[in-house]
């Protein structure tokens, strides 16, 4: 069952998940450690990026970097690359 709270000052609902396995509910907690993240935020983390196309799109986020170190001309960033870029001090 989920119900829903709407608080008109902010138009944010609130929803109680009910009926979450024990197992579901330890690894969302295990997520939400390694994202730095409270509980929460990982399960509304997870469902912007279910329901909203483009957020959390790796292959767009990969695309975007891809384009901004074009943009820098540093070349492409390979182990040599970057051991260079460490040496010399990341100028």
């Amino acid at each position: 069952m989920i119900s829903f709270h709407y608080h008109l000052a902010d138009f944010m609902a609130d929803i109680a998940l009910r009926g979450l396995s024990a197992e579901t509910h330890r690894a969302l907690r295990a997520a939400a450690k390694r994202n730095h993240r409270s509980l929460n935020g990982e399960i509304l983390a997870r469902l912007e990026t279910s329901v909203r196309p483009g957020v959390g799109d790796i292959d767009a986020l990969l695309t975007r970097i891809r384009d901004r170190g074009e943009r820098a001309s540093i070349g492409p960033l390979d182990d040599a690359a970057l051991r260079e870029l460490k040496r010399t001090g990341r100028r």
